[in-house]
């Protein structure tokens, strides 16, 4: 007699394929956003390492930072103070410094006898200037740019805004994180299904031989 038992595929009824199971679709889903989160933070990391590579050179570059000059030999007590420095800054009469807002920073290197005068960049893509001057003289000893700040507002992404640069950070973190675990999920996957198939064949062979002994009684 045919069998009628619903557990068992018959030619009139085709036996339906399984679901994809879970496991499967977070894979998939793993596959497809590890490999384009990754160009995501790729480029990220690509700026970080050539912007970094190039400031490494810093101290030999003079574009990047301009090389110390000393001044006339003399004691602190001789040293003029801040407010003359900038005075004679000023006196300069360059389009980057016309008061004293334009004026960044004044450091003192005692070592040199020679002030250090930073004035503010015109723009977030452009290097801010650097001027020497003389601690005792009052002359001027080097006038150069400072492209390191530039290139550290690139490192930083600080040169396309404060809110880029905090959400590129934000977002490079949390796609690296993202990335460290579905790389590790799609490492050990194909093991785990492996080992789940080694402990699942001895129950299907079971279950295939449980029919036929049924059919063999019948």
């Amino acid at each position: 007699m045919p069998n009628q038992n619903p557990s068992f595929p018959t030619a009139a009824q085709p036996a339906r394929k399984p679901k994809p199971e879970s496991a499967a679709k977070f894979a998939k889903f793993s596959r497809f956003t590890h490999k384009w989160m990754s160009v995501f933070l790729g480029l990220a990391i690509l700026v970080i390492a050539l912007s970094g590579l190039f400031l490494s050179f810093k101290k030999d570059l003079e574009y990047l930072q301009p090389a110390a000059h000393k001044g006339e030999k003399g004691n602190i007590s001789q040293f003029l103070p801040p407010h003359r420095i900038a005075e004679a800054v000023l006196a300069l009469n360059l389009p980057e410094a016309q008061s004293l807002d334009d004026i960044n920073r004044l450091e003192l290197r005692p070592g040199k006898r020679m002030w250090k005068v930073r004035l503010e960049a015109s723009s977030n893509f452009s290097s801010p200037r650097e001027i020497q001057v003389d601690a005792v003289s009052g002359k001027i000893l080097n006038l150069g740019l400072r492209g390191d700040q530039l290139w550290m507002d690139v490192h930083s992404f600080m040169v396309f805004g404060k809110a880029t640069s905090y959400t590129t950070m934000i977002l490079s973190g949390l796609t690296l994180f993202w990335l460290i675990l579905t790389g590790y999920y799609l490492f050990f996957y194909p093991y785990w299904m492996k080992a789940r198939k080694a402990r699942r064949q001895p129950q299907a062979d079971a279950a295939g031989q449980a029919p036929e002994a049924a059919v063999q009684s019948s």
